[in-house]
């Protein structure tokens, strides 16, 4: 198969793909990238009016999509992210494109914002040949909507590499908590404050490293300061998740709603639980106890149980591999073959590669 990869920008690339990638390449197929920017890890053709959100420049951008997958002469258009994903779905390719959804913009449907959003994901669907889905509720949402065949949901959502994720054990001394994301309205960082608020309220020792950027980092440094816990709490900015996750006994998540969190199955794998509220894709997370919607207290309460009993001081002990990246790389191939592509074109373009390449 000759498979065109998209996204609204280059960073969604090398953040989520180039595992997958590999992996497809390796099994004899080509791959074409292509974003609004450029990328480094998964360079390809930087799209002419692609932006990260919608903008006036969409029509040259679609004329650059039809151009990139005629050019390239594709099989097949993987699409992920909003703006690139509504673009490449309404620009007329003749070839069949697949939304990998990594999260519908919603949680439960209640305010406008969100049936304005269901209102157009719904419209796009016409135009949509298959989805990749990551949660258990927006499984349901698209298969009420398009024929069974058509949707297929990564469980393990894009997978990890698992080198960079070794299983290790907790480290010793006090309570240490992870929190790893964007500080963002969506994601609630102040939520993980009161949580570290509440834990020493009731006398346990405990600290706090907060890693990843964002338009309210600052808010949060601000926060921490007027709650008087820069002893206790650490607002580093980006930095290494992996390595906060290691020197952590458990990860807070405090997101409104997700696709399916990466960073807690970068924990569960590490052998770290989590500790989230019960909203959509969090609760389908492998090593996620979960509270109910914004229960702060009950959050803060099932931490405290689990270190007093000790608990937090021992690792998962569920293997990760069906994590792997790989496997996700082979299960979403399955589906194009099978699904989207059973006909002659993607074995077409498959025996092409293969005679390319000798």
């Amino acid at each position: 198969m000759r498979i065109g990869l998209l996204t609204s920008v280059g960073a969604m690339l090398d953040a989520f793909f180039p595992e997958i990638v590999r992996e497809w390449e390796a099994a004899g197929h080509t791959v074409l990238t292509a974003a609004g920017d450029g990328a480094t890890l998964l360079p390809g053709t930087v799209v002419e009016g692609l932006t990260r959100r919608p903008a006036v420049s969409a029509r040259r951008a679609q004329r650059s999509l039809r151009a990139w997958a005629e050019e390239g002469r594709l099989d097949v258009v993987v699409t992920n992210s909003a703006t690139a994903s509504a673009l490449v779905r309404t620009a007329g390719l003749r070839a069949p494109v697949v939304y990998f959804c990594h999260g519908l913009h919603w949680n439960r449907l209640r305010s406008p914002q969100d049936r304005l959003w269901q209102t157009v994901e719904h419209q796009l669907l016409a135009r949509t040949a298959g989805v990749l889905t990551l949660n258990s509720d927006d499984e349901e949402w698209f298969r009420r909507r398009m024929p069974g065949h058509a949707v297929q949901r990564l469980a393990a959502g894009v997978g990890l590499d698992l080198q960079r994720y070794p299983r290790t054990a907790p480290p010793d001394g006090p309570l240490h908590l992870a929190w790893v994301g964007e500080h963002s309205r969506r994601k609630r960082p102040w939520l993980a404050l009161d949580v570290v608020a509440g834990l020493r309220a009731a006398g346990l020792e405990v600290t706090l490293t907060m890693v990843g950027g964002g338009a309210l980092l600052e808010r949060t440094r601000a926060e921490v300061r007027r709650r008087e816990l820069q002893d206790v709490v650490a607002v580093v900015g980006w930095g290494d998740a992996a390595a906060a996750l290691a020197e952590c006994h458990a990860l807070l998540h405090t997101a409104t709603w997700e696709g399916l969190p990466r960073v807690v199955l970068e924990a569960f794998a590490m052998g770290r639980r989590t500790y989230a509220f019960d909203v959509k894709g969090v609760r389908d997370a492998p090593g996620a106890l979960l509270a109910e919607e914004g229960d702060v207290a009950g959050m803060t309460a099932a931490v405290a149980e689990d270190w007093r009993s000790g608990l937090l001081r021992r690792e998962l002990e569920e293997d990760a591999e069906h994590l792997c990246s790989r496997r996700v790389a082979e299960e979403i191939l399955v589906f194009l073959r099978g699904s989207i592509l059973p006909g002659a074109a993607g074995a077409a373009g498959a025996a092409e590669d293969r005679s390319a390449a000798a």
